[in-house]
C-alpha cells in the first residue's frame, strides 16, 4: 500500500480574540495517524514590535505611568530602559549634550533617536555598566521602580524615579482565556512580573505552551517548555512541515 503524507495549513478564528489562527494539519494515510500544530506567538512587551507577523499578536502585559520627579543636573545619565526618558517630565533638551551610559542595541538606538549626541553602549545586562571601570560619576541614574541593579549605592549617583509599572489586567486575561482554550502555543515574556501572575493561577494548565522568557523572569517548570531569550534578539520559531 502507498503511503501518502499531506500537510496543509487553514486559519479558523480565535474563538478569544476572534481573529485568524493559523493550524497546519498533517495526515499520513494508510495509518490513519493524523496532527495538528497551531502556531501563534503571543508577545507581551510594553511596545509594540515593528516586525509582527500574520500569526503573530502582541499583548502588551505591563503599564506604565509617571511618578512625580525633579529634573535632572546637567551631568552623565544611566538609562537601562528607554521608558525612564519617556516619563521624564521635564524637557530633555538641556540633557541631549550629555553623556548617556545605556544596555542593550534597541535601547541604544532608541536613545539615539531621542537626540542624544553621546550615547555610549556598556553591553547587554546592566551588570555591564562597570562603575569602578570609567568616569561614569557622578551622574543621574533615570530609572522605574523595578530594575536588576541598584546604581544608587554608588557613590556619586543620583538617582530619579521617574515611572512605575503594574499589570495591564485586560491583557493578562487575554493570555490566561488563550491558554485555556489551547489557542496559544509561543508565549514571549518580558518580565518576571508577569510570569508570576500567570503562575499564581493554579488552575490554569500551562503545559501545552513554550515560554521564552528574559533573564530576569524565573519561571517553573509547568510550562511545555523554557527558553531564554534578550530583548531584541528574538528568534521565532518555524511553524512545522
Amino acid at each position: 500500500m502507498n503511503t501518502v503524507l499531506i500537510i496543509f495549513t487553514y486559519r479558523p478564528r480565535c474563538t478569544v480574540l476572534n481573529i485568524p489562527i493559523f493550524y497546519h494539519f498533517s495526515i499520513l494515510f494508510c495509518t490513519g495517524f493524523v496532527h495538528k500544530y497551531y502556531h501563534m506567538n503571543v508577545f507581551t512587551q510594553l511596545n509594540k514590535p515593528s516586525d509582527l507577523e500574520d500569526s503573530d499578536i502582541w499583548l502588551p502585559c505591563l503599564v506604565t505611568e509617571t511618578v512625580d520627579h525633579f529634573s535632572a543636573w546637567k551631568q552623565p545619565l544611566i538609562v537601562t530602559h528607554r521608558a525612564a526618558l519617556d516619563h521624564y517630565q521635564h524637557d530633555l533638551k538641556p540633557l541631549l549634550n550629555q553623556h548617556v551610559h545605556c544596555i542593550g542595541p534597541k535601547t541604544y538606538d532608541q536613545i539615539v533617536d531621542m537626540g542624544f549626541t553621546n550615547v555610549h553602549l556598556h553591553g547587554f545586562y546592566a551588570d555591564d555598566i562597570k562603575m569602578n571601570q570609567a568616569p561614569i560619576t557622578p551622574c543621574t541614574w533615570l530609572h522605574g521602580d523595578r530594575y536588576r541593579k541598584d546604581f544608587s549605592k554608588f557613590t556619586g549617583v543620583t538617582a530619579i524615579q521617574t515611572y512605575k509599572t503594574s499589570l495591564q489586567e485586560s491583557s493578562l486575561d487575554t493570555v490566561t482565556r488563550m491558554i485555556t482554550a489551547n489557542e496559544l502555543e509561543h508565549l514571549w515574556v518580558y518580565s518576571d512580573m508577569v510570569v508570576q501572575a500567570l503562575e499564581s493561577n493554579k488552575k490554569l494548565d500551562r503545559s501545552k505552551v513554550k515560554l521564552f522568557h528574559t533573564e530576569s523572569c524565573k519561571p517553573d517548570n509547568n510550562w511545555k517548555m523554557v527558553k531564554d531569550f534578550y530583548p531584541g534578539q528574538e528568534e521565532k520559531p518555524k511553524a512545522p512541515l
